[in-house]
């Protein structure tokens, strides 16, 4: 994970600077070494610093009035620092991971060579993975910026008599918008304006009304392949800059069918070497309004016999359960933090979402030692999350009555909408800790798979849930019916006053 932050203000500078921090460097020392930086610019830092603990840079770029901040989550050796000037023509900044067949590297790098002798244009079009971006091509005073097709790293800009920021994230500062999927925009720094019409994919996805296969089998089969590739080279890419960090992955674990499949698929692939970790991050939350304690939460039962039924199937893998408590004054201390965080995002419903990734993605728990609990914090930098199988499957309640045509209407909408939705809100929660989430299922090509699969298979998410038991044998766990995050962690209405909807504006 990396942070992106750029302004456009036109004061142009005479001279440029190139300033570079050490993975020790303390927000308040940088921001005080960015010399000619605004105050909202300033504002911002501290933001973009958590997300890329292992590097930061400040440039200004002599007389055309943009300034940079930059850091480095490096999970793919070697540590490549950003911004990056490509030649003499292009400054680059680079979020997330790509998974290009002709990578030799560092993606970053990847970019860097497909920039010398291709458009921007182009270039965004060929990257395939998990990411946004920023580029500023000198040559013509363009920058573009945006995110993947699918929208699995959040991006956000403010627009404002001709002044531009882009960021990854903004907090709740008025005027920031999140970037839509796919949108290559681009501002022309002489004109000041923003054009949005380009995209890294012409048409959206589209769900198939077609009702009948000729063989469930076959396209089962298919699906767990491509599941396995996108499990692949995700865990492929796992070179973190520490060796302490190395071959620890995470799941983002309720105990439900989605993580329990992206965790199996981990195991079949990671449980062959000796070293590796595998760890299974479960939140769960003391309630005042119920008076259960997080023992008491349905995600933590179910997780500890899911956790289980795993060590069962992979007895060579090291599955490692952290049971992450949150103490009520402490989801009070961290509120405020995370309502920030989320904007411009500010429902209840996101707010009870986010808080429980968030304390997730810390990832400070326990761990059952023969029946005696063990501080533990995760080590893993690398959070695999199950989003996407939902909209994908059919797997919301609110999908179990509507018709053939309402049903393909709703999924098209579900997946279409969903960087918008979720990925841009959690992607900031977990983010923040200086850990990247990856998304199995919402790999392009399982997408472009799913969406064309019969939709007589996405009634409760039954081509998952076969493939949960045929495939990985998760016998009990393929029947566990689907339940929302903030009730089954219980950090939704907290309060005996708080009988609020989750679309309700959140309260200050």
């Amino acid at each position: 994970m990396c942070g992106i932050l750029v302004h456009f203000s036109g004061a142009v500078s005479a001279a440029e600077t190139f300033l570079e921090f050490p993975e020790d460097a303390k927000p308040a020392e940088v921001q005080k070494s960015c010399d000619g930086a605004s105050q909202e610019f300033l504002r911002l830092v501290p933001y973009i610093m958590a997300r890329g603990p292992n590097y930061a840079s400040y440039r200004r770029e002599a007389g055309v009035g943009l300034s940079w901040f930059s850091s480095v989550l490096s999970l793919r050796q070697p540590l490549t620092p950003q911004s990056m000037a490509v030649g003499d023509r292009y400054i680059l900044q680079f979020n997330g991971e790509l998974f290009n067949q002709d990578i030799q590297a560092n993606d970053t790098q990847y970019i860097a060579e497909l920039l010398a002798s291709q458009p921007v244009k182009s270039v965004s079009r060929k990257m395939y993975g998990e990411f946004a971006y920023a580029i500023f091509d000198r040559q013509d005073g363009l920058l573009y910026f945006g995110r993947d097709n699918v929208g699995k790293r959040s991006l956000c800009y403010r627009l404002d008599d001709g002044e531009l920021y882009v960021s990854s994230v903004s907090g709740k500062s008025h005027g920031f918008l999140n970037c839509d999927a796919g949108v290559i925009y681009i501002f022309d720094i002489q004109k000041q304006t923003l054009h949005m019409e380009e995209r890294i994919c012409a048409l959206p996805f589209s769900v198939s009304a077609h009702c009948e296969s000729a063989n469930l089998e076959r396209d089962l089969e298919a699906l767990y392949g491509l599941l396995q590739r996108s499990i692949r080279q995700s865990l492929e890419s796992i070179q973190p800059l520490h060796s302490a960090n190395a071959r620890h992955a995470s799941v983002l674990f309720s105990g439900g069918v989605d993580c329990s499949v992206v965790a199996a698929l981990i195991c079949e692939q990671w449980s062959a070497h000796k070293d590796s970790v595998l760890e299974l991050l479960n939140v769960a939350f003391e309630n005042p309004r119920t008076g259960k304690m997080p023992q008491d939460a349905p995600d933590r039962k179910l997780a500890i016999e899911s956790a289980a039924h795993l060590r069962k199937l992979y007895p060579k893998m090291e599955i490692r359960l952290v049971e992450v408590d949150v103490p009520y004054d402490e989801y009070v201390e961290v509120r405020p933090s995370v309502v920030d965080l989320i904007y411009p995002k500010q429902t209840e419903m996101d707010l009870s979402i986010a808080i429980a990734f968030y304390f997730a993605a810390r990832g400070s728990g326990f761990l059952d030692c023969n029946g005696r609990r063990e501080r533990y914090n995760r080590r893993g930098l690398v959070l695999f999350s199950g989003l996407g199988a939902d909209e994908l499957y059919g797997g919301y309640h609110k999908f179990a009555n509507k018709s053939t045509a309402e049903l393909v209407e709703e999924l098209t909408r579900q997946i279409n909408n969903i960087h918008d939705r979720n990925l841009n809100r959690d992607d900031k929660v977990l983010a923040c800790h200086g850990v990247e989430a990856r998304y199995p299922f919402l790999d392009e090509e399982v997408i472009k798979a799913s969406v064309a699969l019969p939709i007589s298979y996405k009634n409760d998410k039954m081509i998952l849930r076969k493939l949960a038991r045929e495939k990985l044998h998760l016998f009990d766990i393929s029947d566990v019916p689907k339940r929302a995050i903030q009730f089954g962690a219980r950090s939704a209405k907290m309060t005996k006053d708080a009988n609020k909807n989750g679309t309700d504006v959140i309260a200050q």
